[in-house]
């Protein structure tokens, strides 16, 4: 079982299947039980792509940044921490922000890649 749930954490990350199933699924997982899965900046320029290519609507990457960002048990890619904690605040609060466009993936995405 403890197998299958890590997994199910590295699905979310990696955004492997339908948001809203990756979402529920996780959320049935209780927080803390499987250190180690990383939220790293080749997930972040997956996501944007599938945003970029029409493949998930700015909702989706919203809702996915959303509950990254909500779960203690997800770390953050060593030595961009704050890359990808601006990241994800950033893409869960469109609100505070602005709105998730076509624009503001590819200029993430072009900070995401250019950072070494």
């Amino acid at each position: 079982m403890a197998a299958h749930s890590r997994q199910v954490l590295l699905d979310l990350v990696r955004w492997n299947g339908r948001i809203d199933d990756l979402i529920a699924a996780a959320r049935r997982i209780p927080e803390g039980e499987f250190p180690g899965v990383v939220m790293d900046r080749a997930s972040a320029q997956a996501a944007l792509r599938k945003v970029l290519a029409g493949q998930a609507l700015p909702g989706d990457l919203t809702a996915w940044t959303e509950q990254l960002h909500m779960r203690e048990d997800i770390d953050i890619e060593p030595g961009h921490e704050d890359l990808l904690t601006q990241f994800l605040f950033e893409m869960s609060t469109p609100e505070l922000f602005e709105p998730i466009t076509r624009e503001l993936c590819s200029r993430w995405l072009d900070e995401l890649c250019a950072t070494p």
